[in-house]
């Protein structure tokens, strides 16, 4: 029966929503959070009481999937509702958000809503004439947060140290003085040690935040996502706020305050829970100020990771499941996220359905009655209706992604992992197609027992609707190779 798949009974669904009752919606992302880096999801150390309290309160996934096993790729997907694979954006930091791609920022603005970005973009340069990117082949071209839709923007292209993000204590990255996870005490507002970080937050087109930034950098972006939400609530706006963490991506640094919650623990894991807790902090923050300013109920409040934990350090954990970021094992795409909108799903529950981040973009434009011209092809669907209990997922949810190098992950190869996965079995290849395993993640989560041999008419129906996505996916123009 699909409503038990909602551990705590049946919701109440509203069947229509007039354009005075249109929902705020807010979207937030952790940057390398694990499955298994919440409190909830089963981590006996971390303390992430704000997250474990969104869980409890809401619906939380258990098989909730980003869009690729990096993030350029996922963010994209958030965005768009397509697969990476349509929009050729297929690693980190690599390509632009092609100008052609209908946004979510986008569709809801015809709607009437005002929108915002705040936090890690990673979706092409922030500007034409400065050249700010930390990763290996320099800053992707020109798309930044406002000529996708978005009306305000606070936004970094790249990732930034998790305290004083203008500033790192150590050398530069590259260099063996760089600390992925900081080793020492770092205080707010320090600027000896270290150096100078070269990303820069952007509020516009050649609008650069040059003041200096101090302190836990969630709460900085929160800050402003929080002004912006306080004014389209004045205005009695319907608001899309898309706030996208950089915490725990590396370089990890948390201050003291929340350093000393962990004490016990060796400073590299000090530093490693204190960021995350720091972090959870301002999503308790977000909520407790929709609460107080009456929006809470009508608001869309819905929480992932845009992938796995990193394969740099070992603090993090995916938990029960195989691998990490870079892979489509489930450790690399399989990320703690919930939902929380009371006005439409007041009683709590877990879902067991898989449901990803391309699935964004269809249900939220489903629930504004929003319809777009010359829409192209979706990969993600309208969740609605699995959230009420109603119905099964109608597709399995595909997965392409550049096999990452054996030395260095942050580098990809020319040849290719795939997957697909749908309620009960997983089939996937990280030999470019060359060999597929099957598993069956009701009974395997862990992907221990390939079961190809016992159930080759399951493999082969599988592969055979996978190979048609995929070829799908190609043919789909954007491809920036």
């Amino acid at each position: 029966m699909l409503l038990a798949l909602i551990s705590c009974g049946q919701r109440t669904a509203v069947t229509s929503i007039s354009g005075k009752e249109l929902p705020n919606i807010i979207l937030v992302m952790a940057d390398d959070l694990g499955y298994g880096d919440v409190a909830c999801y089963g981590n006996p150390v971390v303390k992430t009481p704000h997250l474990d309290a969104m869980a409890r309160d809401g619906i939380r996934f258990n098989r909730f999937y980003s869009g690729a096993p990096v993030c350029s790729p996922t963010r994209g997907s958030c965005l768009t509702g397509r697969h990476p694979y349509r929009y050729g954006i297929l690693w980190a930091g690599r390509h632009p958000l092609p100008e052609e791609e209908i946004t979510l920022a986008e569709a809801l603005k015809s709607k009437g809503y005002a929108t915002g970005h705040f936090g890690k973009w990673h979706l092409g340069g922030l500007s034409r004439t400065i050249i700010q990117s930390e990763f290996p082949n320099g800053p992707s071209p020109y798309s930044p947060p406002w000529e996708n839709g978005f009306d305000e923007s606070f936004s970094t292209e790249s990732m930034v140290p998790n305290f004083n993000p203008y500033y790192h204590v150590g050398g530069n990255i590259g260099t063996d003085d760089y600390r992925h996870v900081q080793t020492e005490p770092v205080y707010k507002g320090q600027r000896t040690g270290g150096t100078i970080w070269k990303e820069r937050y952007w509020t516009g087109p050649g609008q650069l935040v040059d003041e200096w930034l101090e302190g836990d950098d969630s709460k900085i972006i929160m800050d402003r996502a929080i002004d912006f939400i306080q004014n389209k609530t004045g205005e009695k706006s319907p608001f899309l706020a898309v706030i996208w963490f950089h915490t725990p991506h590396t370089p990890v640094v948390a201050g003291n305050e929340f350093r000393n919650i962990y004490a016990k623990l060796p400073i590299e894991e000090q530093h490693w829970y204190g960021s995350i807790t720091a972090m959870d902090e301002q999503v308790g923050r977000l909520r407790s100020h929709l609460r107080s300013n009456g929006i809470a109920e009508n608001t869309i409040l819905w929480f992932c990771s845009d992938n796995g934990p990193s394969y740099i350090h070992e603090y993090n954990s995916a938990g029960p499941l195989r691998g990490k970021k870079s892979e489509l094992y489930e450790g690399g795409i399989r990320v703690p996220a919930m939902i929380e909108w009371p006005a439409r799903f007041p009683n709590s529950g877990i879902l067991d359905i898989p449901v990803s981040t391309s699935d964004f973009y269809p249900t939220l434009l489903a629930i504004t009655n929003t319809v777009m011209e010359n829409q192209p092809q979706l990969d993600g669907e309208n969740i609605i209706p699995i959230l009420e209990g109603k119905t099964d997922r109608r597709d399995p949810i595909g997965f392409i992604s550049p096999l990452p190098s054996p030395l260095r992950k942050q580098e990809n190869r020319q040849e290719e992992q795939f997957a697909l996965i749908d309620r009960q079995y997983k089939i996937i290849s990280m030999d470019n197609g060359s060999s597929f395993q099957l598993y069956d993640l009701m009974a395997d989560e862990g992907e221990t027992t390939d079961i190809a041999s016992e159930h080759p008419e399951v493999l082969n129906d599988m592969k055979d609707e996978l190979l048609t996505w995929i070829r799908s996916c190609k043919e789909d123009g954007n491809q920036n190779k």
